[in-house]
């Protein structure tokens, strides 16, 4: 029922919820989530403009903005939560929550996501793991569209059986996961360059 991984100096994704979902959630689910994608949308637009500011106060004053920080994890709490919900991975409806704090308020414990502090002190070269992480970002986008597909034949299971295959929401899981290690390192508050390749589950 718990995909956990909890190392608390990183990035990870918690999913405490039952692998049992109504056969009817992947028929509505979708319309449930249009309020969360529109704010989602809204939010993102926000995250990537505050992330070019974060980034460009690195390269000029050496120092990493908590507050922009927040704003950045705020969005990726957010769209943890509505698209956690949108895949089934609680019956749960996620709340309008706007915590911006790394460490997860536990406001919505079907799906918990935590993310490393702003480090004391980063080194201006951090400003270069942007470019760093190309590799990263093909095969993020790699797992990724593996994770599509996973999801539509998850649904159909759900349709089908009114239980999620546990292997399948692990997958996603841990697709997840993989996304928040790199997510961290670019954001420069977990310096050490992530591994390939999905982390356990």
């Amino acid at each position: 029922m718990s995909n956990t991984t909890t190392n608390a100096d990183t990035a990870y994704l918690v999913v405490d919820s039952p692998y049992e979902l109504a056969r009817w959630r992947p028929l509505v689910n979708w319309v449930l989530y249009i309020p969360h994608f529109l704010v989602l949308y809204a939010l993102q637009i926000l995250a990537r403009v505050v992330f070019f500011v974060y980034w460009l106060m690195l390269i000029f004053t050496g120092k990493l903005h908590p507050g922009m920080y927040g704003i950045m994890a705020m969005y990726e709490r957010y769209n943890a939560r509505a698209s956690g919900f949108l895949f089934g991975y609680s019956q749960t409806y996620p709340g309008f929550d706007f915590d911006s704090g790394p460490a997860d308020n536990n406001s919505y414990p079907p799906v918990r996501l935590t993310l490393p502090e702003v480090p004391e002190s980063v080194k201006r070269s951090a400003a270069l793991n942007v470019f760093l992480a190309i590799p990263h970002y093909i095969v993020v986008a790699i797992f990724g569209i593996g994770a599509m597909a996973v999801a539509i034949i998850g649904w159909f299971a759900v349709v089908f059986t009114g239980r999620w295959p546990q292997g399948m929401r692990d997958f996603l899981v841990r697709v997840s996961n993989y996304y928040y290690r790199v997510w961290a390192y670019v954001a420069m508050v977990d310096n050490t360059y992530p591994k390939f390749g999905l982390p356990a589950a």
